[in-house]
């Protein structure tokens, strides 16, 4: 199903370490479905903007196929909300990725045998 790796930028209006943090914990938690940036000259690079703590889509230029989501945080235990939500989307490429029956990008495929069986 999947050809290539999920590409999630990370972006935040006023504090760039919050974008880091949510890059660097997605590409630690699921390195085999995405890959994650807090910076991309190429627009056209992200399939996903996620915009932290904010509700309106930045003004950054994107290409027409990028999605964008907003991710607020809450004060006390933002880093856990952000965990959470990674953990959903790398769920989410898993169940996708099972209907079908393919493996995470890059990884071969299991082998499938063609015989017909009777028994």
């Amino acid at each position: 199903m999947y050809k290539r790796r999920a590409r999630i930028l990370f972006w935040h209006p006023t504090d760039p370490a919050k974008a880091r943090y949510a890059a660097t914990l997605a590409e630690a938690l699921g390195a085999d479905w995405l890959e994650a940036r807090t910076d991309e000259p190429d627009h056209a690079w992200p399939d996903l903007l996620v915009v932290l703590d904010c509700h309106t889509a930045p003004d950054i230029p994107r290409a027409t196929h990028t999605q964008c989501k907003y991710w607020p945080l809450a004060q006390g235990s933002w880093e856990d909300a952000v965990r959470a939500r990674i953990t959903g989307v790398i769920g989410g490429l898993r169940l996708l990725a099972r209907m079908d029956q393919s493996p995470a990008p890059g990884h071969a495929a299991a082998s499938f045998d063609k015989a017909l069986r009777l028994n």
